[in-house]
């Protein structure tokens, strides 16, 4: 096989037609480094896969389902090169869906079989917590939920240590590599298991909703299983920015978070690709620069948006 990984932290995210006039053919774009839904373009080939903008994320396979999907369904019957399996794949990020499906391309011989029940478990589960920003119930002390933390502890640490801040493609390329060993010993039946970390701290907020700082790596899990529905989350401070995450735990909770991008964006001056964005369920702060609002700021602007919504 012959499939490449190019690793570029500093992408906002890019168009379709960008995206096919600089990419040479048989390339793939994961999880936002093409900031669209998922789309195919035989000519290329070009693929890319994505849950973020332009869907409707209850009914939409995280980038990990989606992939494990199309391997099993013929992607590499096109993506093929004098008959070796060939893509050149870009990513921006090295979280937990983009690890997995990294994993899943670089391993297609593996993936593609449906029968291997630890792969499929873990793309079940981690297809479901992706799609949902961690909002799926499970029990906290799920022995799955306990494996997942193992696998993707590199990630965990490295964001917990500043490390998404930095922007540096060999650090992000170094999680990915790491995180891709240990699925690899996961789906061999050599896993490991570590337990949660749900701590996070509740630090103001409004009427249905909370702003919290996320702690533990596994925060998200308990905040929901605390009976919040709605968040704005600071993940890292540097100085004068922010990175903010704003969710809810489905579209069926009145917390209209496009709006609320979109008035971030419009109190920010957000004019180039690096901007607030998301989906209809959870977005944030501008990827690569961060935001230069505060805290209050942001919360007298999602007070704004709740009362004219």
């Amino acid at each position: 096989m012959n499939i490449k990984l190019h690793v570029d932290p500093t992408c906002p995210g890019i168009t379709r037609p960008e995206f096919e006039a600089e990419a040479p053919a048989f390339s793939i774009a994961l999880d936002g480094y093409v900031g669209e839904g998922p789309w195919y373009n035989e000519d290329g080939p070009y693929r890319n896969f994505n849950h973020h903008e332009d869907v409707d994320r209850l009914a939409t396979r995280a980038t990990c389902g989606q992939v494990q999907l199309a391997i099993r369904q013929g992607l590499f019957d096109r993506f093929r090169l004098d008959g070796v399996p060939t893509a050149e794949v870009f990513v921006n990020d090295c979280d937990e869906d983009v690890c997995l499906s990294w994993f899943l391309l670089k391993n297609a011989h593996i993936t593609v079989s449906p029968v291997n029940p630890l792969l499929n478990r873990l793309v079940d589960v981690a297809d479901k917590l992706d799609a949902t920003a961690g909002a799926y119930q499970m029990p906290p002390d799920s022995p799955i939920l306990r494996e997942l933390a193992w696998i993707f502890n590199p990630y965990r640490r490295f964001r917990a240590h500043g490390g998404l801040t930095r922007r540096n493609p060999d650090e992000f390329r170094g999680v990915i590599e790491d995180v891709e060993n240990r699925i690899l010993r996961y789906v061999v039946g050599q896993g490991k298991s570590i337990p949660l970390d749900t701590r996070y701290e509740r630090i103001g907020g409004g009427v249905g909703w909370t702003m919290v700082k996320e702690i533990g790596a596994q925060s998200r899990t308990g905040m929901f299983g605390d009976g919040i529905r709605a968040f704005l989350a600071i993940r890292d401070s540097d100085g004068d920015r922010f990175d903010y995450v704003v969710g809810r735990k489905s579209d069926y909770v009145p917390f209209p978070i496009p709006k609320i991008l979109e008035a971030c964006n419009a109190v920010e001056g957000c004019t180039s690709s690096d901007r607030w964005g998301g989906g209809n369920t959870i977005g944030g702060s501008p990827r690569v620069a961060g935001s230069r609002l505060p805290p209050d700021v942001v919360t007298e602007i999602i007070e704004d948006v709740m009362r004219t919504a």
